[in-house]
């Protein structure tokens, strides 16, 4: 028999006790890992549940108090025989109220220092069931160090999942929370059917009820279970497999570490993605404040990718999506009332959200951006709900640069483009007088936009263009004068 005395003994500094001291006789089942606000889902009962307290940060005084009666009164009513709370990463000591819930529904209360791994309780644990000859959980401890071997793993999620279908003898999928796409594993090799359609519906369904809820559903390609997997601070994912009805004790054990794992990766995941989005505000920070060349540097540094070489700008005031959705259009610096939105320039106009409103200017050089931004901006705040607003240059453009690439293309684009503007964007008009269809004539003009990243039907564009191309044809002139 394992109790929670001889434990504390076997982990030394591992695992201290906070209340009471001394410890009374209470027996272990086992050491369990969780975040969730209701952990005891994945409990057997009998446990000594380790948590950094996720579910309690950012609450105080009486939220903080009533989060922890409610805590503690669930793992009371789930059988759990005592708690421990890693300090440092959550709170850097036990909250007085926690303890005052302990004691109050007199759950024994430890605490795993700073310095120490929650794994080194869970060794001191299995060590003392080593040496309790209890074999099965000896063998348990083995498939729980391929789980946590699966997680080193670079494609953590299907190795994780395969391993525990493997341990369990069912089917096993991993829902992500997000756009995450599903992980599967059978111990035959093969999923029923339609079966991954049918858990994604089940689980957007639990998450709409109550996030964290658990389902025992009877699906057309028969039963399952659906347990959440969540860190405490981000959306549920879920894991299902094979069967419903209550896990063995140490299908418990094998369930839980599972879905820790899973959980951690997922919250590793959101502060990498996190941290790249606050990076690529930084780059348009300095575009912005007219620093390009820094920009780029700092881009490579990061193995960004490239910064373009001439972009939109657009300062959106009510986003229709979220900000980590706008960093698909482009590089995104989030102000207090206004969103900038750098893309490239690969159109006629930047590529935005139905429904934005705001305004948009360009396509400029990207070192020139930081001319237009205020203007830009100012012009997004008055903009009407839901409409994004043209902001016109007000600035010389690089026509005479735009010129030399013409001329350097090898397609005829400097005539086409002259010609093409000269016959104010007519495309027959325009053919005529170089001989060619007018087809052709739509898409040398195309290759121009592309090459330029401007839009020639924008009259800023080409007016400017127009300008610089009757001058060269000017200065041409005078030097074939005898």
């Amino acid at each position: 028999m394992i109790t929670l005395a001889r434990l504390v003994a076997a982990a030394q500094r591992d695992l201290v006790p906070y209340w009471p001291v001394p410890l009374p006789r209470v027996e272990l089942s086992g050491v369990h890992v969780s975040e969730l606000e209701d952990p005891t889902v994945f409990l057997y009962g009998g446990e000594l549940l380790l948590t950094v307290g996720l579910q309690l940060s950012g609450l105080d005084g009486a939220a903080r108090a009533e989060a922890c009666r409610n805590y503690v009164s669930r793992l009371v009513e789930g059988g759990v025989a005592a708690l421990g709370l890693g300090l440092g990463s959550g709170h850097a000591m036990v909250p007085d109220e926690l303890r005052a819930a302990c004691i109050e529904a007199n759950l024994p209360l430890l605490t795993v220092p700073r310095e120490s791994p929650f794994l080194a309780v869970s060794r001191a644990y299995w060590e003392l069931v080593r040496q309790g000859g209890e074999a099965e959980l000896t063998a348990l401890l083995g498939l729980q160090v391929a789980l946590t071997r699966a997680a080193a793993q670079e494609d953590a999620e299907p190795e994780i999942v395969r391993e525990l279908s493997r341990a369990l003898g069912t089917w096993v999928a991993y829902l992500p929370a997000g756009d995450g796409p599903p992980s599967w594993a059978a111990s035959n090799g093969e999923l029923p059917p339609g079966l991954l359609a049918e858990l994604e519906r089940e689980s957007a369904s639990l998450r709409t009820a109550r996030q964290g809820a658990t389902g025992n559903v009877q699906l057309p390609s028969g039963s399952a279970a659906l347990y959440p997997v969540s860190d405490g601070a981000g959306s549920s994912g879920y894991l299902a497999l094979g069967r419903s009805g209550q896990l063995g004790a140490a299908e418990r054990h094998l369930f839980l570490t599972a879905s820790t794992l899973l959980a951690a990766r997922a919250a590793g995941e959101r502060r990498a993605e996190a941290e790249r989005r606050r990076a690529e505000g930084m780059l348009a920070a300095l575009v912005l404040e007219g620093h390009d060349d820094a920009a780029r540097l700092l881009a490579r540094q990061m193995d960004s990718a490239p910064l373009p070489d001439s972009a939109f700008l657009a300062v959106l005031t009510a986003p229709t999506e979220s900000a980590a959705q706008l960093h698909r259009h482009g590089l995104v610096l989030e102000r207090p009332e206004v969103t900038f939105v750098l893309q490239e320039a690969a159109g006629s106009r930047p590529t935005l959200p139905a429904g934005a409103r705001g305004a948009w200017g360009g396509p400029m050089p990207l070192r020139r951006l930081h001319e237009i931004a205020s203007q830009v901006a100012e012009v997004a705040v008055s903009a009407p709900a839901g409409q994004l607003i043209r902001v016109g240059h007000g600035l010389d453009l690089p026509a005479d640069e735009w010129v030399d690439k013409l001329k350097s293309h090898p397609g005829n684009l400097l005539e086409t483009v002259r010609a093409y503007l000269a016959h104010r964007g007519q495309w027959e008009a325009a053919g005529r007088e170089l001989g060619v269809h007018r087809n052709s004539v739509r898409y040398r003009i195309g290759q121009a936009c592309q090459l330029l990243g401007a839009d020639l039907d924008d009259p800023d564009v080409s007016a400017q263009l127009w300008l610089a191309l009757r001058g060269q044809t000017q200065s041409t002139a005078k030097d074939r004068r005898p």
